[in-house]
C-alpha cells in the first residue's frame, strides 16, 4: 500500500509535469520553442521497450499504435520518477525542497536525459543539434525543463 509520503511525492510528480506541460503548450502557441512531436517521442518509447534504442533518424521509422498514449504515460511515469529523485535527493543532501534554486537547478539538471541519452539514440545528435526541420531542441528541452522546475517549486511548497 502507498504511504501518505509516497503519494504526496507521487503528486508533486505529477503536478510538476503538468506544469511542465501546460506551460510548454504556452510557449508553443508563442511559437518560443518547437519540441519534437509526441509521435516521434511515443514511436522512441516503444522502440526502446522493444530494446531498440538507437536509430539513424526515429523519423524515418514506421509509426505504431498510440505513439501519443505511449509518449504521455511514459512522460509522465518519467516525471514522477524525477520527482521522488529530487525529493530523496535533496533530502539526503539536507538541501531545502522548498527554495525555488533547488528546484529549478535540479530540473535543468535533468536535461541531461534528452540531451545525452535521447536526442542522441533518435538520431538527432547531442543536445538534438541535427533535430527535424522546424524544432528547435536544445532551447525547446532547456526551457520545458525549466517548468518542470516551476511545478516542483510549486508541487513542494503547496504539498510538501
Amino acid at each position: 500500500m502507498m504511504s501518505v509520503l509516497s503519494f504526496r511525492n507521487f503528486l508533486i510528480g505529477i503536478l510538476a509535469t503538468l506544469t511542465m506541460d501546460v506551460l510548454s503548450a504556452a510557449t508553443i502557441k508563442l511559437r518560443l520553442i518547437a519540441p519534437l512531436s509526441r509521435h516521434l517521442v511515443g514511436r522512441w518509447f516503444a522502440s526502446v521497450a522493444r530494446g531498440q534504442p538507437f536509430h539513424t533518424n526515429i523519423s524515418s521509422e514506421s509509426a505504431i499504435n498510440r505513439e501519443v498514449v505511449i509518449a504521455v504515460s511514459v512522460h509522465y511515469a518519467i516525471g514522477v520518477a524525477l520527482a521522488f529523485l529530487y525529493l530523496g535527493a535533496t533530502s539526503a543532501l539536507g538541501l531545502n525542497t522548498r527554495n525555488p534554486i533547488t528546484a529549478f537547478g535540479f530540473a535543468l539538471c535533468t536535461n541531461i536525459l534528452p540531451w545525452f541519452v535521447m536526442f542522441p539514440a533518435m538520431g538527432f545528435g547531442w543536445f538534438g543539434n541535427r533535430g527535424p526541420a522546424g524544432t528547435r531542441l536544445f532551447t525547446s528541452s532547456l526551457v520545458a525543463h525549466f517548468f518542470y522546475g516551476v511545478g516542483l517549486w510549486l508541487g513542494v511548497s503547496v504539498l510538501h
